[in-house]
This record gives C-alpha cells, structure tokens and sequence, in this order.
C-alpha cells in the first residue's frame, strides 16, 4: 500500500481537532510536525505515537524542517494570513499543499497560488469542510436534477460569538490567551492574533459560506458591495472589530448573493449547523437550513408549501463510520480524503486552487468596499 509522507506546519487546536480522523487514512503517514509555540508540537508528537506508533520528526523552525525532513504532502495550519508564502515555497519544491480557511487574504495572495500550481503542477486544496455536509450535497442533487428550476437566490450567514476566542499571544511562547480581556492590549510581551485581525472585517471568513452555495449554483462572484458596523464592537468592549458586515454580491450565472458574518456579539446557534444558516432559492422551489435550535430545515414549493426537513443533517447517514464520525458535523474528514484522492490518483480534487481564490477573493473585495462605504467593486477572474 503506497504511502504519502505528510508534514504538518501548526499543530495547535486546528491539528488537535482534525488530528484522530486524519490518522485514519490508511495511505497517510505523519513524518514531520512543525509549531512555533511551545510544548504545540511535542504534544502533538505525542498523540502521533499513541495512536499510530510513528516516530515522526518534530522541529520548532520551518527552516529546520525544509532542510532536514522528507515529505510528499503538507498540510499548513498555521495563521492563514500567512499560509500563503509557505504554501507557494513547498509548490516550488515540488510538494502537495493544502491549507486551512481562508484560503488567502489579499489578491495578490490569490495570484500567488493560482500561479504555484499552474508552474509547479502540483496537487493543492483548500480544506474547507461545509460543501461535504449532507444536507448540501442533497441540495447539490437538486440544482443537478433540475429541480429548483431557475436558481436566482443565495444566502448564507456565519454568526459565531464565543466567549473565548484566542485574540492574544504570547510574542516569547507563541501560547494563546483565549478570553475577552482587554488588559492584554496594554502589555508588551502580547500581540495581537490572526482571527483579532481578521475579525476587524468579519466577511474576510466567507469560504463556509461560498464553498458550499457556490458548489450548489455554479459560476463564480463577479462583483460585490458590502457595508458593515462601525470599527469596535459594542457588545465586546474594548476590541476594534466590527460586530457584523454584510455583502451583496452578483453570480455569474445571474444569481444574487446575499452574505454576512459577524464573530463578537452573541447570534443564537441554528440545529446542527451551529453557527452557519443557508438558503437557496429558485424558480420551482425554496430551501434553506435551520434557523434556530427549535426548528427544522424546510423545503417550499408552489404546489406543497412549506415542510419541514428534519433529515437533512450535517452527517451523512449513509456514510463509513470515519466520515460520520469526524468533527464539523461529520465534514471534516473529507478535505483529507479527497485531498489524498488526487495524489494517489493523479485527480484535480473538488476544492481545488481556482475554487480555493474563488471563495476568498469575493470576501477581500468585499471588505475593501466595506472600508470604501459600500462601492461596488469587481472580482478578479483568475481562470483566465
């Protein structure tokens, strides 16, 4: 049975929480785990050799481990703003990438990787993980049958508010203060993290929302406005980030996007989806996801109105137990799979790089028309 050596750079909560379903492919070997912050990756060393036996080589520098270990494929789950340049250093050496959401923060970021595949040829995808739940996948049948008719509607929200979201870190350790403490701001030995950064413009973090709506009515976002909340949240006090921001943004197959997303202010969780509420509307029928914990999704068409949908779940019932039972809904094994797919088989797999830009160049430009009162502003087409 062949094997693909794998790396790991970042092996923090993203790694922890992925760690147990990735191990179970039976063609993967962990041979190299990378992390700045202490103890990150001799935890994760640890956790390899319980469940696997491997004796994988463990380093604190990339450098180190570019010039002393040997790899097929690396997984980057590091602070996506900066994933890019190690993503586009391995495609150079000839290596398979995946990173984590979002796939890129600027245009340029997006060209970057666009470009390493097309001069380097190799296999890279995105592990975005909602376009794998099965409630979306049964919509994806839909839209393949036919059976919305005229698909002129989509909507999708990412709501998250927690408590403890990790916005500090220690510049010496690289260890995270997950908390809402303000304090941390005033003192030299922290910095400000990634998702603090990234959350001063929450639609930055669309790829959950685009990557499954998008697989659901095809084409790719032309153009967008979007407009948000004043800088510094009124229900986290003392953080400059914005409560919410909320984009309109224009298909290429006529169809109308209507996106938002907001991480400091409590929202209400939906049934299974959590944090996440979808919709798509077409000329024969409606769907969406719940809106709540006290409901259901629903189906709508002229002839039925309104039912709920009560086995449309995140977890695909008819799934192997390794899907089924991977976290996010039971999706998260599957960037993995196809991932390892298109290695071993030579395939372009379902999230790849055009797909990838796709769901975070609509989310760039919206956040430079949010800091521009809203202008309408086009989307790059990187296919061409």
């Amino acid at each position: 049975m062949k094997k693909v050596r794998f790396a790991i750079l970042g092996t923090g909560p993203r790694w922890s929480s992925l760690a147990e379903s990735y191990l179970e492919h039976p063609n993967l070997e962990v041979v190299a785990l990378c992390d700045i912050t202490e103890g990150a990756v001799e935890d994760a060393a640890e956790k390899v050799k319980l469940l696997k036996g491997w004796d994988a080589k463990t380093y604190h520098s990339y450098e180190e481990m570019i010039k002393d270990a040997v790899y097929d494929a690396i997984m980057i789950a590091c602070d996506p703003d900066i994933q890019v340049e190690y993503a586009v250093r391995e495609m150079d050496r000839g290596i398979h990438v995946m990173t984590e959401v979002p796939a890129a923060y600027t245009i340029d970021q997006c060209y970057r990787l666009v470009n390493g595949v097309r001069k380097n040829g190799v296999k890279y995808q995105l592990a975005e993980q909602t376009r794998y739940w099965y409630f979306i996948s049964e919509w994806r049948k839909m839209a393949e049958r036919g059976d919305f008719g005229k698909i002129y509607y989509a909507e999708g929200e990412y709501l998250h508010y927690e408590q403890d979201w990790d916005y500090f870190r220690n510049k010496k350790t690289g260890h995270r203060i997950w908390g809402h403490d303000t304090s941390y701001h005033n003192n030299p030995d922290y910095e400000t993290t990634w998702r603090y950064r990234a959350f001063m413009d929450p639609i930055w973090y669309l790829p959950h929302e685009l990557s499954p709506l998008l697989s659901i009515t095809g084409g790719r976002i032309e153009s967008v406005s979007c407009v948000g909340t004043r800088k510094g949240s009124y229900y986290s006090e003392g953080f400059d980030v914005r409560d919410l921001e909320c984009a309109l943004m224009y298909n290429s197959n006529d169809t109308i996007f209507s996106l938002r997303a907001g991480f400091n202010s409590p929202y209400g969780y939906k049934r299974e989806t959590g944090a996440h509420w979808y919709t798509i509307k077409g000329t024969k029928c409606t769907v969406e996801s719940s809106r709540s914990t006290v409901d259901f999704p629903k189906l709508y068409t002229p002839d039925t109105g309104w039912s709920d949908r009560p086995d449309w779940g995140c977890a695909d019932p008819n799934a192997d137990e390794v899907f089924r039972n991977a976290s996010h809904g039971g999706a998260d094994y599957y960037p993995i799979y196809y991932f390892m797919d298109a290695i071993l088989n030579d395939k372009t797999p379902p999230l790849d790089v055009y797909k990838a830009v796709e769901t975070a160049a609509p989310a760039i430009m919206a956040v430079e028309s949010a800091r521009k009162g809203g202008v309408r502003l086009e989307v790059p087409d990187f296919r061409k």
